[in-house]
């Protein structure tokens, strides 16, 4: 009954508009507070014993690396330079500046690792551009949205991290282990853009001469380093994920001021300052999630869930598709972060149980979570793109419709089809 009324106040505080992180931690102090007068009382301490020991990992130290790295990137012009780069690459194309929003999301994915960061980033410079050449602004801003599903697919990733802190998994397992679904998430986004340019006559871009093509490239090919430097640190044991998050927030102020020389004092400190931010609200939800995690297993939701799920079917082909079907629903409601860390100490150890791979769940359980970003009504992606583009959220979502299928059917694809997570995590163990 507890357990009830704090989700309930759960769900009232996050539609009033509460911060998700607060609203999540005062829900879980009304459930310690209530339990008081119940005949078995949850000690107050937990309150603040979880708080501090939930973010409390080597782990997570990569976060705020990879969080400063993204803000370098922005205060460093970066991210114009990869959208010429992409632009050179594919706007001649049929899909035009679609394929140049897709693209250059694709290259943001592997710097960022944040879908928010990456659809604000590239957004704000694409859907204006594009609304000027004659695109409709729910569709420029549609592709936008769901082009920035990639971020947290393709390393690095925050969601990776995070659950692999959770789960007891590698991060470095799960950065491999989202190379071939970030990549078949490009081809089918790519793929749907040429459908649509084709059957809707939208005009491609002039071909980019050789000599504009080839200084496109050198001015976008450097930052592509970063995920590179990931890569290599994984395959060739040279260091941890958190030690070569360090090595890329170096690596990106090397070529921020010697290179580009667009990286001053006073960017670095806003950077910084913006990184200090966007961490402290992401752990913030970390400590106050693992509280909630923490009542909802001393309440029993994890036995409950389980016993539902295995009262359904005990193939876990079955479960897969009982367990995404949730996932999603609960994702159009709450945050992919708080979600993650109070479902994946229920479903995991049922899941793995069954012989899941547990790199496989992982990965589609983060996709799934992603998905939710793009879809109403609480699709961070979505009113991040309503606001750039200045149409509502349900324009956007029917603007990127055909593009959100392309994911929907690229979640059904990872979802039985393991190899595409499994692959490259199993062939570098050997």
């Amino acid at each position: 009954m507890l357990l009830t009324i704090c989700i309930i106040l759960l769900f009232v505080f996050v539609l009033l508009g509460m911060d998700i992180a607060f609203a999540i931690g005062v829900a879980a102090l009304a459930f310690i507070a209530a339990s008081q007068f119940d005949a078995r009382p949850v000690n107050p301490v937990l309150f603040v014993r979880t708080v501090t020991s939930g973010v409390d990992s080597f782990a997570m130290l990569a976060i705020p690396m990879y969080v400063f790295v993204g803000e370098l990137m922005t205060s460093a012009g970066v991210t114009r330079r990869l959208i010429d780069f992409a632009a050179s690459l594919v706007a001649h194309r049929p899909g035009g500046l679609a394929n140049v929003g897709i693209t250059s999301n694709l290259f943001m994915a592997g710097i960022s690792g944040s879908a928010v960061a990456d659809a604000a980033a590239t957004g704000s410079i694409l859907v204006p551009e594009m609304k000027k050449r004659g695109y409709s602004a729910r569709y420029a801003a549609g592709v936008i949205s769901a082009a920035a599903a990639m971020g947290p697919i393709i390393p690095p990733s925050i969601l990776f991290i995070l659950l692999a802190s959770i789960a007891n998994l590698s991060v470095g397992d799960l950065f491999i282990a989202g190379i071939l679904p970030g990549l078949l998430m490009y081809v089918g986004l790519i793929a749907m853009s040429g459908y649509l340019a084709r059957r809707n006559g939208i005009p491609m871009e002039p071909k980019a001469s050789p000599d504009a093509r080839r200084m496109a490239i050198r001015a976008g090919i450097l930052p592509l380093g970063a995920p590179l430097i990931i890569i290599a640190s994984k395959v060739f044991g040279i260091a941890t994920p958190t030690e070569s998050a360090a090595i890329v927030v170096l690596y990106t102020i090397v070529i921020g001021t010697l290179v580009y020389r667009d990286l001053t004092l006073r960017g670095f400190l806003d950077a910084a300052i913006a990184a200090a931010m966007t961490t402290a609200v992401i752990m913030m939800t970390v400590a106050f999630s693992q509280i909630f995690g923490q009542i909802a297993v001393l309440a029993g939701l994890g036995r409950m869930v389980q016993a539902t799920l295995l009262g359904i079917s005990d193939n876990p082909y079955v479960l897969f598709f009982v367990i995404n079907l949730m996932l999603l629903v609960l994702g159009t409601f709450l945050d992919a972060l708080p979600l993650m860390l109070i479902l994946s100490p229920i479903l995991f150890p049922l899941m793995t149980g069954l012989g899941v791979d547990p790199i496989h769940f992982g990965l589609v359980m983060v996709f799934n979570l992603v998905l939710g970003m793009i879809t109403p009504p609480v699709g961070l992606n979505l009113f991040v793109m309503s606001r750039i583009s200045g149409v509502g959220i349900l324009s956007v979502f029917r603007g990127g419709l055909p593009f959100y299928m392309v994911l929907w059917v690229t979640l059904i694809i990872l979802t039985y089809v393991p190899w595409f997570s499994t692959f490259l995590p199993h062939l570098l163990r050997k």
